[in-house]
């Protein structure tokens, strides 16, 4: 049976808003969920949706095996998912700082110069499919392309579809309201649509990659806002660090998940939302590492085997049409979606 929880904020939106970039411990949260459940706020608005056990093995092996190695790779331009800047999760290169803010500084060069590209700590998280904005240093007409990994990794990236198809089946099943929208949306521009092919087409352009990633609170940027945001998380087998703890957590309502292996999330990515601490199961305490930019050793989390995958579209996406859509293209999407998901 599925529970239906009703919630009321507990903080208003200027007060959730001023804590940006700060990091929640499960204490924060007087519900956690592990068992089917619909949550709304108390005016109505659908938070999450959460279901257990509803994706095979199958699928989520073949995806960790895709996005693996892809998910550990750190950037440094997550913003305020990444937290408030802190010395030690700078990279490398960044030897001094040059008019900080919160989430983002600038920087000098070893050559003394300033360097003109804005920096954030470092997050091992990554993208895959299709991305609305150009590569840096790159030239392009039309700013929509393959993501580096998509690129890179053709076969990697075909072997991991069917699963993405199996959440846009759950994405659908879940929030079908939601869905529609965002699948009407994302084939408008069906070269930038995830899917094996014409005919299996998703309401996705892009997902998201984290690995063993605490995020500090924030709020998803870049999405299309009428759609949903759907998270999915594989515990990596080759991996001894397990864990507990590392909930999907919606502070200003007190409300967490515990999302593990063949679990579906579909959640209001654009409410204010983070994780919680990670608890280490395996024994030891938590191994360090060295800082990039001091040397020292600082306490880290990135050991954990924690894969999570966030599916999204992109709201840019629609800015790579070189016309805008007609009358008659706008009803063949409808009547195809109608025949396409009618059974479900």
């Amino acid at each position: 049976m599925v529970k239906k929880i009703v919630l009321s904020a507990l903080m208003d939106d200027r007060e959730i808003s001023s804590l940006e970039g700060e990091y929640f411990d499960a204490s924060a949260f007087h519900t956690i969920i592990d068992y089917d459940a619909d949550v709304y706020t108390d005016q109505g608005d659908l938070l999450l949706k959460f279901r257990k056990g509803v994706i095979p093995k199958s699928l989520t092996s073949q995806a960790l095996k895709s996005y693996r190695t892809q998910a550990k790779v750190r950037h440094n331009n997550r913003g305020a998912s990444a937290g408030i800047l802190d010395n030690d999760k700078l990279p490398k290169f960044v030897k001094e700082l040059h008019n900080s803010h919160k989430f983002r500084t600038g920087f000098v060069k070893t050559d003394g110069s300033v360097s003109k590209t804005r920096v954030g700590n470092l997050a091992p998280s990554n993208i895959a499919g299709y991305f609305d904005t150009r590569s840096r240093g790159r030239r392009t007409a039309i700013p929509c392309r393959l993501t580096t990994f998509t690129n890179k990794h053709p076969e990697l990236w075909r072997q991991s579809l069917p699963f993405l198809e199996r959440c846009d089946a759950l994405f659908q099943w879940l929030v079908p309201d939601r869905h529609k929208k965002q699948w009407m949306k994302a084939n408008l521009t069906p070269t930038y649509n995830i899917g094996t092919n014409v005919l299996t087409t998703t309401a996705f352009s892009t997902i998201t990659l984290n690995y063993s990633w605490r995020t500090a609170l924030h709020r998803d940027a870049g999405d299309y806002h009428d759609g949903f945001g759907n998270l999915i998380v594989i515990e990596d087998t080759d991996n001894r660090n397990t864990y507990e703890g590392c909930y999907t957590g919606f502070p200003q309502y007190g409300v967490a998940v515990d999302v593990r292996t063949g679990d579906f999330l579909a959640m209001d990515v654009h409410q204010w939302h983070c994780n919680t601490e990670f608890v280490d199961l395996d024994g030891d305490d938590t191994p360090t590492v060295v800082s990039p930019r001091t040397g020292k050793p600082v306490l880290r989390e990135w050991q954990y085997n924690r894969l999570s995958i966030v599916c999204y579209l992109r709201d840019n996406m629609i800015n790579c049409r070189t016309s805008q859509p007609t009358r008659d293209e706008i009803t063949r999407l409808r009547q195809e979606y109608q025949m396409r998901y009618s059974n479900r």
